[in-house]
């Protein structure tokens, strides 16, 4: 045995045996910390509650503004829905929304 203390034999093998026991540790550590999550998710409580209300009620503001802006123009423009009747004044109505002078 007159190898040298300082040398590694095998270091591929064992670069990859350390890097594989290291990916290994953090996919368990990750999934311990996702059970974790979810069971602290599905309690009860006045934060998660806000938590849902408020997640809820951002996706119904996305949803509306990508009604709005996007999806209902399409449908309008391929026929699907009925666009919106636009609102036409007749110089007799504007008249009457126009203030007088006695106001």
């Amino acid at each position: 045995m007159n190898e040298d203390p300082t040398t590694i034999s095998a270091p591929a093998i064992k670069a990859g045996a350390a890097i594989a026991s290291a990916a290994g540790a953090q996919v368990v550590e990750s999934a311990s910390k996702a059970t974790s999550i979810f069971s602290d998710l599905f309690v009860l409580n006045w934060p998660n509650i806000a938590s849902a209300a408020a997640a809820i009620y951002t996706l119904a503001l996305l949803a509306e503004f990508c009604w709005k802006k996007f999806w209902r123009p399409f449908f309008e423009r391929l026929g699907w829905i009925k666009p919106k009747p636009r609102l036409v004044l007749t110089p007799s109505e504007w008249a009457a929304l126009r203030p007088t002078e006695s106001d």
